[in-house]
């Protein structure tokens, strides 16, 4: 995601000159087939990585509405009119971005599902090469962004492939004000879709029987533009590649979506490709250009560099087992736990890999859309297992479709910016948070363990139980008491999440050796610390020196280093500091080799 608008000044911009919003957050999403799943859902999860660790997420609820409504975007100046009528939906809003005093919306909503059964969530912050930019500039100034997406979206979808064709169209018409992937869901199929540079995108539906994983970079490869069945995408998107010079079908390679329109560059192998890679490796066996037998996994296997995006398949089957919303979950949580890429557990803040799990998550969820088949309540149909803030110590609450908007609980709806309160499961988590990032070696684990072992719980008793409830009153008409066992069942769930993260609050305090519960003033300075040190930001605000054509690289914060040119040809990978690649590379397969689950 982005909470920050950064410039962007390739040496192509000689033709280019508009700024363009680039992430200085960013995020991980993770996508399953309904045939990859364990019951035949289909899965759609993603961290929400914000800026800092103070401000909140939420759930907010939005009626069904007649007639139509105005939507103005927070960090740009996009002003559009959502057509009527307009779904009820629900959505988890990321920071505080309305602003009241200027009329603007309460967008900024990060992910959410509505009436009709579609998920939405948005964005997964990608980069387009400088190329592809100035061929077709973004719109940063009214264009599409990810500030907007899903309160643009639910309103109106009325499939996921609806979805994905509604914000294409908008892409087309108003541009884009930055790069991004968006993840849209209903019961029976899931698509993505990634903006290829200002007004040209491509959105596919994900293969049944796969998974896809993206981690802040473009995806997409070779594609069939025929299949409508499989792929939309905008108009004369071809042309415009060839007009561009951003393909030659003459060259005899067939159209590669990331070659012609992704950026790729040195900082992509430590910030993007160990993720991917790790996912790959973890549930789909890829090792490293390899894919291996469930039984050999990739233990023991000869490392194979990860060093080039265009050697990893896009959809990978599941290896050696069809996945579960809890896999999905632990994927969210990875921070290369067991191997020395763990920058937490070794206390390494300027480990180059970027880990999956950071602090300034400010919201985590795994949507689990039902399969039609199962015959389920409309009311259970969705399941948006959401943690409100960084999953790796925050539980998941199972949040269900049928949850009633207008008796939201507290605990989702209480939290504010930087007002820490005894209330919200925001701030709760927040608060162990601070203490367990004090000595992470010696409080993480058993915090850690503790929430996983309570989600269990709640798994395979409490809601199933629940359902069995809600499910009998629904059965017998008795609409009233199958809502009420919902809205029971939730608030039980989340008081008792509030206690176990009280709990392990207090216990961290007490290891710590502190004489109690430290003050909100304290709260606040450690997780801006902590935050701050382990932050892994992506790029800077430089430009990249003239010698390294239109490349962007990325800068710690507080890096003045220079940084390494890099090619940015096309076809197979380009040849961008090769040996740097292969170095990343080698290491992203040393770290399955160490930690990888079988």
């Amino acid at each position: 995601m982005r909470r920050r608008v950064m410039s962007l000044l390739p040496l192509l911009a000689l033709l280019l000159a508009a700024a363009v919003v680039h992430p200085v957050a960013a995020c991980t999403s993770f996508i399953v087939g309904s045939a990859a799943s364990v019951d035949g859902s289909v899965l759609i999860a993603r961290n929400d990585d914000g800026e800092g660790a103070v401000s909140p997420s939420s759930l907010v609820y939005h009626p069904a509405r007649e007639g139509p409504a105005l939507l103005r975007a927070n960090l740009n100046n996009l002003t559009l009119t959502l057509p009527a009528p307009g779904f009820a939906y629900w959505a988890l809003p990321a920071g505080p971005l309305a602003d009241a005093d200027k009329g603007t919306n309460t967008t900024g909503e990060a992910a959410g599902w509505n009436e009709a059964g579609v998920a939405v969530s948005a964005t997964e912050s990608i980069y387009n090469s400088a190329a592809a930019l100035a061929a077709d500039p973004p719109n940063e100034d009214t264009g599409i962004i990810e500030d907007v997406i899903p309160s643009i979206l639910l309103p109106q979808a009325t499939s996921a492939r609806h979805g994905a064709k509604l914000l294409g169209e908008a892409v087309s018409k108003h541009g884009a004000g930055e790069a991004f992937g968006v993840l849209i869901a209903d019961r029976e199929e899931v698509w993505y879709l990634e903006t290829a540079s200002g007004h040209h995108w491509l959105a596919q539906r994900v293969p049944p029987d796969t998974f896809f994983v993206s981690a802040n970079q473009g995806r997409f490869q070779e594609v069939d533009l025929d299949d409508e069945a499989a792929t939309l995408s905008s108009p004369g998107l071809l042309k415009h590649a060839i007009r561009s010079g951003l393909w030659d079908p003459a060259s005899g390679r067939p159209f590669n979506f990331f070659s012609a329109f992704m950026r790729d560059g040195v900082h992509d192998t430590n910030y993007s490709y160990p993720r991917v890679c790790l996912l790959q490796g973890m549930w789909g066996h890829f090792c490293g250009q390899e894919l291996r037998s469930p039984a050999l996994g990739c233990r023991n296997v000869v490392p194979k560099p990860c060093d080039n995006m265009l050697r990893q398949p896009v959809f990978l089957k599941p290896q050696p087992r069809k996945l579960s919303a809890q896999d999905v979950m632990a994927a969210m949580r990875n921070h290369f736990e067991g191997s020395r890429h763990d920058p937490y557990t070794l206390q390494h803040p300027e480990e180059p890999f970027r880990p999956i799990a950071l602090l300034r998550t400010g919201m985590g969820h795994v949507t689990r859309l039902r399969p039609l088949a199962g015959g389920v309540p409309d009311g259970l149909s969705i399941i948006t297992y959401t943690a409100m803030s960084t999953p790796k110590l925050s539980p998941f609450i199972p949040l269900y479709k049928g949850l009633p908007g207008d008796v939201l609980p507290p605990e989702l709806t209480a939290a504010e910016y930087r007002k820490p309160d005894r209330v919200s499961l925001f701030w709760k988590a927040r608060r162990l948070q601070a203490l367990v990032f004090q000595d992470w070696p010696a409080l993480a684990p058993a915090a850690a363990q503790a929430i996983v072992d309570w989600e269990a719980k709640v798994e395979a008793q409490d809601r199933p139980a629940m359902e069995a409830r809600y499910t009998a009153a629904w059965q017998a008409g008795d609409a009233a008491g199958a809502t009420q066992e919902l809205v029971s069942f939730t608030s039980a769930a989340l008081q008792e999440a509030g206690q176990l993260l009280e709990g392990l609050a207090e216990a961290a305090a007490w290891q710590l050796g502190l004489p109690g519960m430290p003050s909100d003033d304290w709260l606040l300075e450690r997780l801006e610390e902590a935050a701050e040190m382990y932050a892994f930001e992506p790029t800077s605000d430089d430009p990249p020196p003239p010698s390294c054509h239109h490349r962007h690289h990325p800068r710690r914060r507080g890096d003045k280093r220079p940084r390494p040119c890099a090619d940015d040809s096309e076809g197979e990978g380009g040849s961008a500091s090769r040996s740097s690649y292969e170095a990343a590379g080698a290491s992203v397969l040393e770290a399955l080799h160490e930690a990888a689950t079988e």
